[in-house]
């Protein structure tokens, strides 16, 4: 049976604040990563480096709406009333674990196959 009253208030309340953050760093790290001074000639290493950390800043990026997608997803799952089911397995997924992952798509156990898959792949 998936949360419901006061505690799923909680962490919508959480992902809220969470989409918030990822939103405004989604942003200020695009604009960022896309203003590097190209004044003057730069040498070879400047080059690779200024490279690299637009590259870097990039990924930061990536993950971060990786991250905002599945913040998404919750809320979502909320509107359903089907948050804190784990997507492989059906069962609830522990509170300990929604209070560290608010965005959890799996239980624990299942979330532990995934990776040993992951890894034997």
């Amino acid at each position: 049976m998936p949360l419901k009253g006061p505690k799923l208030e909680k962490f919508k309340q959480r992902l809220l604040a969470k989409r918030r953050e990822l939103i405004s760093e989604v942003r200020g790290s695009n604009v960022g990563s896309l203003e590097t001074s190209t004044d003057g000639i730069q040498d070879i290493a400047d080059q690779a480096s200024s490279a690299y950390t637009k590259e870097f800043l990039l990924s930061i990026g990536d993950a971060e709406r990786r991250m905002l997608r599945q913040v998404d997803e919750a809320l979502n799952k909320i509107r359903q009333d089907t948050y804190g089911l784990c997507e492989s397995c059906g069962e609830m997924i522990s509170e300990r674990r929604l209070e560290a992952l608010p965005f959890a798509r799996l239980c624990i156990t299942c979330q532990e196959e995934e990776e040993r898959a992951k890894a034997r792949s």
